[in-house]
């Protein structure tokens, strides 16, 4: 009986970190990108992290055999604040959907809460993803949302 309390109490405090480490913190930047089937050349975007001057900058290409799609991130952070808080990217969400709303690939980049420092190294990160059935529409969309805070 006493062993069975133990192991009810350790679950007990094992779920409590898995209901705060799925909290999420705000959305940053949410982008969406037009990109055509048949154009291999890039599709390229900037947004401003929400709270503060740090920017995301990147492209999506279709890459050959037509079935998948890269899509390459760069966080950079300059500033000429005498004081500026670190960016802290906690997740990075990457998807593709059809002309209809929907999803057909994601994924998750956990960069563990990386800070982007202001004035320091950029960060960079990619992804292959794969590019929604093709239907009698010419393009689909791809979506790139940012969570994080500055601090």
């Amino acid at each position: 009986m006493r062993r069975c309390f133990v192991v009810a109490l350790l679950l007990g405090c094992f779920v409590s970190e898995i209901v705060l480490a799925q909290e999420q913190l705000p959305l940053q930047a949410d982008v969406r990108l037009r990109v055509d089937y048949n154009d291999r050349g890039l599709v390229s975007f900037r947004a401003v992290l929400e709270g503060g001057e740090a920017t995301l900058r990147g492209t999506a290409q279709n890459l050959p055999g037509k079935e998948t799609v890269l899509v390459t991130l760069h966080f950079d952070y300059p500033t000429n604040a005498d004081i500026a808080l670190d960016e802290l990217i906690s997740q990075i969400v990457i998807s593709t959907s059809d002309r209809a709303g929907n999803e057909f690939s994601r994924v998750i980049i956990d960069p563990n809460t990386v800070p982007l420092n202001p004035n320091r190294a950029p960060l960079y990160c990619s992804a292959t993803l794969y590019q929604p059935p093709r239907s009698s529409r010419n393009s689909y969309t791809v979506r790139i949302r940012v969570f994080g805070n500055y601090e």
